[in-house]
């Protein structure tokens, strides 16, 4: 009944990240705590083995295309490696409690930032201020290390607004950048692989990869954008009951 339920959530999780390309592991981690009764810290460990999967299989297929930037997603990755092992290392002096505390808030603002829709390209010349990628490349390491997030949410808009790459090349540089943080935050959580249930994450991981890939067609014939908002709204309860609880 339990593995039935981690392939159920890998679906809903997979069937999310096809359609609008987002929201994995701010799903993840709260479903495998509240549904699969995980501790904390075996789920945001899992959700690292999720969301890089997850990401894998999404930007494999847009390298074909020419919609990924290696260089500049190794780059990005590279420059968050200080805050990714920082953000491993404070695991056990941060309690539980603070750390859900924390993903609640990074949920209301993936929500926010679902909820205002696609990142604009500007079209005016703009002095890229390398400082403040340093800083968002350090904040995605350290949430991806902490919390087990990707912070898609922040890559994108940062590739876009300050290093001004194409929107499309942007969402396929970010989730080479989520594989790549996710990756390292996991060999960094070394000391707690032993803890994360295998049988179910295989489970879940394997019907997120197969949910991902048969949704995505959907992305072309629904109305994302209503789809995303609604998604956002869902989010936002999701945060209150991870509050509450």
């Amino acid at each position: 009944m339990i593995i039935f339920d981690a392939i159920l959530i890998g679906i809903i999780i997979g069937s999310v990240l096809g359609t609008i390309g987002a929201g994995g592991a701010i799903l993840a981690v709260p479903a495998l705590i509240a549904i699969l009764n995980f501790s904390t810290i075996a789920a945001t460990t899992s959700s690292l083995v999720i969301v890089g999967a997850a990401a894998i299989s999404g930007f494999i297929p847009r390298i074909k295309n020419g919609l990924v930037d290696i260089k500049l997603a190794l780059t990005f990755s590279i420059l968050g490696i200080a805050g990714n092992f920082l953000g491993t290392y404070l695991i056990d002096y941060i309690p539980d409690n603070v750390q859900l505390i924390l993903f609640s808030l990074l949920m209301f603002l993936s929500a926010i930032a679902m909820w205002r829709g696609p990142i604009k390209e500007d079209e005016e010349k703009v002095k890229t201020n390398f400082i403040i990628v340093i800083l968002i490349s350090s904040v995605v390491g350290f949430i991806t290390g902490l919390l087990g997030v990707g912070g898609g949410f922040l890559i994108v808009p940062a590739l876009v607004l300050i290093l001004k790459i194409p929107v499309k090349v942007a969402a396929g540089t970010s989730l080479l950048v989520i594989a790549i943080n996710a990756t390292f935050a996991l060999l960094f959580r070394y000391q707690y692989w032993e803890i994360i249930p295998l049988t179910k994450v295989i489970a879940l991981t394997v019907s997120a990869i197969i949910a991902s890939y048969l949704s995505a067609p959907l992305a072309q014939k629904i109305d994302a954008r209503l789809f995303q908002k609604i998604f956002s709204i869902f989010i936002v309860f999701i945060a209150v009951f991870v509050l509450l609880r």
